[in-house]
């Protein structure tokens, strides 16, 4: 219930919670092949990635074994709802994240498509029995997927080609999520790393995905998911594997979903005068609202 009362947001997504944290929605980039494999351990080019993570703001470490992770996730309506279901289309959560490496793919339409990126299908699901508690007749959906742990991204967010270098300040590595579905607010939200960390023994993770900053730069609060449980799991070949379950909470609007991509993200589709995009840009997605600057940064 209070994640639920934090979620009473505009239809519009507020990309303005990512700004200075470790998710933001600038490497974005839609229309994401359909799978339930969200990266794989090589990069699109064939070649094999270390893990880099970063320990301290100002320095990362590279391990040569990645971390397998397994999500399974929950789709709640937070004030009641029907299934996650839309007319003639497949149902999906879009999912983005950085390389191992620590560097996103490219942003450009038809480069590069599906390294690490996936719309994963959600699997509909309604409650009617009269013996369902309060928190199954809200459910409406799930989702599962697999993935490798993110890279931390620097100062340039992880906008780099693979053998280029992203610069201090590190952030942690962060799993970007978006759901759009019919009769529900826009959901934009993320699963970071430093948060798995605190939920795994140390003795364990070995401090694999703890950043010594001080403070967390990403405040959870209204951003619309609560993990369950972290737990670790053999999986062969691997030092380290976990599975992560979630739940995310999603507010009916009661409409069909008519908005395009670029009425939820950008922020010049309101109109708030001349010079809006210069914070923009940092925080929505190029591919989407600033499709002229992919060129002018070689994105």
């Amino acid at each position: 219930q209070k994640i639920c009362d934090s979620r009473l947001v505009p239809s519009k997504v507020d990309t303005s919670l990512f700004v200075g944290g470790e998710a933001i929605a600038q490497a974005y980039k839609p229309n994401a092949p359909m799978k339930t494999n969200v990266c794989e351990e090589s990069s699109s080019n064939g070649n094999n990635q270390l893990h880099k993570a970063a320990h301290w703001s100002f320095w990362r470490s590279d391990y040569k074994d990645n971390v397998p992770i397994f999500i399974k996730a929950n789709l709640f309506s937070c004030n009641g709802g029907d299934a996650a279901t839309r007319e003639n289309e497949e149902v999906t959560m879009e999912v983005w994240q950085p390389r191992p490496n620590g560097t996103y793919s490219s942003i450009r339409p038809g480069i590069e498509e599906g390294d690490c990126r996936a719309s994963v299908p959600i699997a509909t699901t309604t409650t009617n029995s009269e013996n369902d508690s309060l928190i199954d007749t809200n459910r409406i959906g799930a989702v599962e997927f697999e993935t490798f742990a993110p890279g931390s991204i620097g100062i340039l967010n992880g906008l780099v080609p693979p053998s280029s270098r992203d610069y201090p300040p590190y952030k942690p590595g962060a799993i970007h999520m978006f759901l759009n579905i019919d009769g529900y607010q826009p959901l934009l939200t993320q699963l970071s790393m430093s948060e798995l960390n605190d939920w795994i023994p140390n003795k364990i993770s070995k401090g694999r995905f703890k950043l010594s900053n001080g403070k967390k730069s990403f405040n959870n609060k209204g951003s619309g998911i609560e993990i369950q449980s972290v737990t670790p799991t053999p999986q062969s070949g691997y030092k380290l594997a976990i599975e992560v379950e979630v739940n995310f909470f999603l507010v009916g609007n009661g409409k069909e979903t008519n908005d395009t991509i670029e009425d939820i993200f950008c922020s010049h589709s309101l109109h708030r005068g001349r010079l809006s995009w210069i914070p923009s840009f940092f925080k929505e997605p190029i591919s989407v609202c600033s499709a002229a600057h992919m060129d002018f940064y070689a994105l």
